[in-house]
């Protein structure tokens, strides 16, 4: 069963997706900005593995599908952390050196 909590996320994932590829030419200016994107990107992917997941919940023929999805949701949640955290330190590194 799929529940608001998780559809709402993903709704608004998709409409930032949007705005990404929409606004890709000033995103390129952003620092780093390969990172952060692949971040949002994955991060996006979590979203809806959450809400395949719901869709195999339901059934208990099914829980092994439930499980996958779920693992999968909780990998890429991970994967993104650690890319979000790379893109901080790529930035933050970088106005350090910029200073005088």
């Amino acid at each position: 069963m799929i529940q608001e909590n998780e559809l709402v996320p993903l709704i608004i994932g998709v409409g930032v997706l949007v705005f990404f590829f929409a606004a890709r030419a000033r995103l390129r200016e952003f620092p780093a900005w390969t990172v952060f994107a692949a971040a949002f990107y994955v991060y996006l992917t979590g979203w809806v593995f959450t809400v395949l997941e719901g869709l195999w919940v339901g059934f208990d023929a099914e829980v092994f599908l439930a499980a996958f999805f779920n693992m999968l949701e909780h990998i890429c949640y991970a994967v993104s952390s650690i890319l979000f955290a790379l893109w901080s330190w790529k930035v933050f590194r970088r106005s350090r050196e910029a200073q005088p």
